[in-house]
Formats: C-alpha cells, structure tokens, sequence
C-alpha cells in the first residue's frame, strides 16, 4: 500500500510503496476513503513533537475490510471513523464518560509497517490516516451510519468534535455570553459554529487572513478582526465590552495565552485548544485568583465520542454544522506535503486527501 511518512522530523514527507505489517486479534484494517491535513500533523512531521519515523494523519473515514478473532462490535463493510483518541473502554476515565483522556492515548501507536529499506513505520495517535489502509485497534475506531460525504465524516473525527467539545463540554458556553475565538482555521470555525448553535450573545472571530474572517461571519461570528498588531484586550475595547466571558485560543502559544487572559472579564474562562511545545512556559499575571478567572486546558472537546458523535453528525445532517464550509481543497496522497505548507501560508482551512 502506498503511505506518507517521514523518516527524519524536519525531513521531507515521503510517499512510497510500504509492507504492513500483519493484524493481531484485537485489530481491525480500514480501507481509507478521505482524510484530513491538520495543523498537528505539520506540527509532528517539523519536530515540535518528538517522534520516531511515522505514518502521518489522524482525521480519516473508511470501510472495514478486516477484523480480527477478538473483535465483535465491526464487520467488514462497516463506515468507521478514526477517533484522534481512543477510548478502551476499560480504565477510569472511559468508565467514567470521560474517554478523551483514555489511558491507551500515545502520540503515536506501535509499529504498523515497513519501508522497503526494511525501516519500521508507527502510525500518529495509533492510525496514520495518510495511507490507502491503516491497522488500527479496535478502540480507535467508531462505527457511523451517516449520509455525509467521507471527507465531512473524516473532520468529525478532530476538528468539529474538537471544536465542538470545546463549547460544549469544556466551556459550557451559556446563552446570551461573549466568545472571542482566537484563529480561525478548522477548529475555530467549529467554535465559532458550536458557539452560535450554544446561543452566545456575541461570537467575535480574530485571524489575520481575509477569508477566514470572511467566512466567520457566514459561521455565525458577530465581529471580525485582523490583529495587525493590536492585542486582543484593545480587539475587546473596540468591541465595546469590558471582557469576554469565553476565549477560544486555538494557536496555544504563550503570547497568545496570555493576552487571551487579559481579554477575559473577571470570573471568565480561557479554553486552550492550539498545542505548542511540550516544553513552552507559560507567564500569568498575579491577578489570577482575585480576577478569579480560569485557563483551561482542552484535548479533544472533552469528547465522550459515544455520546458526543451521534449528536455531532445529527446535528450536521440538520444543517446546524456545516462541515463543508472548512473544506478548502481536495488532493491525492502525493500531495499530502504541499497541503501541510499550504496550512500556514494561504486561505487553506482543511486540505482534504481522498483515495480511489
């Protein structure tokens, strides 16, 4: 099968011909039918994350084409998508609803292929969506049974459950409240429509690209802004507002943290979405506690992908989402390089790959 890889962070992504390696009991083989380009991905492959050489990709929808001895719940025809996390199904957090911080999460899964040169291959977040197949366990995949096109499918699987959750379950963005999402890429637009469907009074969109603004408003943003050097406290200001209730930060740099806090009213909520560094340090003010204002990590959404995802699709089956709206460009597999430079230096909201 052909996969996309790269052998060396930093290095070029290669698109070769690669062996899988057999399935165990507990897997399943997934035939791909669309997947993602995410930031993440860009994010991994440049070395922001240390990992060993990996096939990229953790948005994706496909057939079952094979189940193991130990798998009960997928037959072979089955429409799944992959889930960014996992959920076991056994350890605390999932018994307790709480699977996004399932304890079988890893950056990367075990070795599911070789190069012909006979290196061995790991898949990100355990799928590896940019191949024409992926193995996977089990728990890494959900069955759907949806009329939308593969390619919204696959999005379900990161960016509108992320964005979603966001809202939803971290926030819990209440009716007639003040939302100020910072980036409006894939993600951002999710909040920015999450928001809308949670009834916030005002949803103000910031990214420095026209078109994204653009479509923000379309999303259900109230205002837009380009930041051309103003901080988000003078965004708020020219807002009209004292502060925001909620801030969406889905770049997750420490300057960008930090002047989301400083954007809040008192009593109000960061929700971090970006992911930076594992090592970045990030610098508050001392007003924290008497601002009483809260910075909140979010992996995710918070999903229950159990609970979460039947609601999600419905919802975009209603028209509520409109998943089709981030979908900028559709490439082949060999494009899958260009479309992670594209993510940062163009209108590009979510490149999508497709296959066969």
């Amino acid at each position: 099968m052909k996969a996309a890889f790269f052998a060396e962070q930093g290095g070029p992504m290669l698109v070769e011909d690669v062996v899988a390696r057999p399935p165990g009991p507990r897997d399943v083989v997934v035939q791909l039918r669309a997947a993602g380009v995410c930031h993440t991905d860009a994010f991994v492959a440049s070395g922001g994350i240390a990992c060993p050489p990996a096939i990229l990709g953790h948005e994706g929808c496909g057939i079952v084409d094979w189940a193991g001895s130990e798998v009960t719940d997928f037959q072979v025809g089955d429409r799944v998508v992959g889930l960014t996390i996992p959920r076991c199904g056994r350890c605390a957090h999932c018994l307790a609803g709480n699977s996004f911080m399932c304890d079988a999460a890893a950056l990367y899964g075990v070795q599911r292929a070789d190069r012909a040169d006979g290196t061995a291959l790991v898949t990100t977040n355990g799928l590896g969506t940019f191949a024409e197949a992926m193995t996977v366990d089990r728990g890494s995949i959900i069955r759907v049974d949806s009329d939308l096109p593969d390619d919204q499918l696959a999005l379900v699987g990161c960016a509108f459950t992320t964005g979603y959750g966001a809202v939803f379950n971290t926030a819990q963005v209440s009716r007639g409240s003040t939302v100020l999402v910072v980036g409006c890429g894939g993600v951002g637009q999710a909040v920015i429509q999450a928001s809308r469907i949670a009834e916030a009074a005002r949803i103000i969109a910031v990214d420095p690209i026209a078109s994204k603004r653009d479509l923000s408003l379309r999303s259900g943003a109230t205002d837009t802004y380009a930041p051309e050097g103003a901080s988000l406290q003078e965004v708020v200001d020219a807002a009209g507002l004292d502060g925001v209730d909620y801030v969406f930060d889905t770049v997750g740099a420490p300057k960008t943290i930090y002047n989301s806090y400083l954007a809040l009213r008192r009593g109000g909520t960061v929700v971090v979405i970006g992911i930076g560094a594992v090592t970045t340090e990030i610098q508050m003010p001392g007003t924290l506690v008497v601002d009483a204002k809260r910075i909140v990590g979010c992996v995710f959404g918070g999903a229950d992908v159990d609970r979460d995802f039947p609601y999600i699709i419905d919802l975009a089956q209603r028209g509520q989402l409109d998943i089709a709206s981030v979908i900028t460009e559709t490439v082949g597999l060999e494009d899958v390089e260009s479309a992670m430079h594209a993510l940062d230096s163009s209108n590009t909201l979510r490149t999508m790959i497709t296959f066969g």
